[in-house]
């Protein structure tokens, strides 16, 4: 039976939302630098998917048009709450990140931190995230990922069972994705704990660079 479930992460990250923050901080500078290698621009159009508590919401331009989405209403009323304590006009909705409620190519800039390697399935997220990108817009991933082109040692899968039930899969890919959405790495920086943590910023592989 299949543990990392939407139904289960919504209970899971209900449950994380009061203490989330404790642990998100820990990454607040792969957040800022993948905002700001993204580079969103006065009046462009942002989309994060998995907002969660909100944590990017400081980092971002204040005179764009920004929307938020989560699956778990609890880790969104914090998002809602930090904005309003920033000032900062954001759109909320409570969404899965497999199926986003938005018109093809909705949105300059999208962020998927931390969210390809918590849902069930990371090939539908991240080609919803492609189908609401504008033709010249930009990804930004900041998550963990298993390097391209290798295979989890036994110790690691074994652990990736325990991850993936409690908060993320740790065995995940990121190119055979990219590559599954029609996306193409512009940029590719270490983040955190070496390469375990990387951030990429992406475009649509017809966009001519």
């Amino acid at each position: 039976m299949r543990v990392n479930t939407n139904a289960w992460n919504r209970v899971r990250y209900g449950l994380f939302s009061p203490f989330y923050d404790v642990v998100g901080r820990l990454l607040d500078r792969g957040r800022r630098m993948s905002i700001k290698l993204v580079d969103p621009k006065p009046g462009e159009r942002i989309l994060i998917v998995g907002a969660g508590t909100g944590l990017d919401l400081p980092y971002l331009p204040r005179n764009a048009d920004t929307t938020a989405v989560d699956l778990t209403p609890s880790m969104l009323r914090k998002a809602e709450t930090r904005a309003r304590k920033l000032d900062l006009p954001v759109t909320f909705h409570v969404m899965d990140a497999h199926r986003l409620g938005f018109p093809n190519a909705s949105f300059d800039v999208v962020l998927l931190h931390l969210i390809l390697a918590v849902v069930p399935d990371p090939h539908a997220c991240i080609r919803e995230a492609a189908r609401v990108l504008k033709p010249d817009g930009r990804i930004a991933i900041f998550d963990k990922f298993l390097p391209d082109g290798t295979r989890p040692s036994l110790i690691r899968r074994m652990l990736g069972y325990v991850t993936d039930a409690l908060f993320s899969d740790i065995n995940r890919q990121l190119r055979p994705l990219l590559a599954e959405a029609g996306l193409v790495a512009v940029r590719d920086e270490p983040a955190f704990m070496g390469r375990l943590f990387r951030i990429v910023v992406a475009s649509p592989a017809t966009f001519d660079q």
